[in-house]
């Protein structure tokens, strides 16, 4: 791996792995230190990025190319699942199943505690949704991974990770 330069120290607050899902914590992403990602990208950059997920705006770029990209985007690093490689960018968004007979929207309040917010319920699964935390940082998102972890009824917790599809040969 590449050592970080100074400009991009700051990624180090990130955590150096993320279990995949509580309910199968030996799936672990790990940070890779030769690219990053920046989010609420826009396109007109003269740095061509590595990775690009348009909707999202998040673009991946390699470490040499590190600088502020300003206009209010946020900087994280860039994952790869331990067995596979696979890279992956954190979104911050969080998708929560709780126990069966519980439903989503009514820990609502224990989402806040652990700091996040009901983004979106599933129709056909009322006992599970996705959270965004409560601060645009990612990082505080994955800080507080372990806290909806510990919130009553939470069976499985997992961080979005977005990855390019591979197509299969």
């Amino acid at each position: 791996m590449v050592k970080m330069n100074r400009d991009s120290r700051h990624l180090a607050g990130f955590p150096k792995t993320i279990s995949a899902s509580l309910s199968g914590p030996q799936q672990l992403y790990e940070r890779v230190d030769t690219h990053f990602a920046v989010h609420g990208h826009e396109s007109k950059s003269n740095v061509q990025p590595t990775v690009e997920f348009g909707p999202e705006r998040i673009a991946v770029y390699p470490m040499d190319r590190f600088r502020d990209f300003g206009g209010g985007s946020e900087m994280t690093p860039v994952y790869a699942l331990i067995k596979n490689g696979t890279v992956a960018v954190p979104t911050g968004k969080v998708f929560v199943r709780l126990a069966q007979n519980l439903k989503f929207e009514d820990s609502a309040e224990f989402f806040r505690r652990a700091g996040y917010e009901i983004d979106q319920t599933l129709s056909y699964a009322p006992n599970a949704g996705w959270l965004r935390p409560t601060s645009p940082s990612v990082a505080s998102s994955l800080a507080g991974l372990s806290k909806l972890s510990a919130v009553p009824g939470v069976d499985n917790v997992e961080p979005q990770m977005l990855s390019k599809r591979a197509n299969k040969l």
